[in-house]
């Protein structure tokens, strides 16, 4: 994970820790978009 998102960075807890919070912050990101774009769909508003 910390590999993939944060390449440039060593395997330190810090960086570890900081790719676990992008993960996070990625999927939050995607969950909203994912359910603004259902809501368009079935005209919720």
């Amino acid at each position: 994970m910390r590999r993939y998102l944060l390449p440039h960075e060593d395997d330190s807890e810090i960086s570890i820790a900081r790719a676990a919070w992008l993960l996070t912050r990625q999927r939050e990101d995607l969950e909203a978009i994912v359910t603004n774009a259902v809501c368009k769909a079935f005209g919720g508003k």
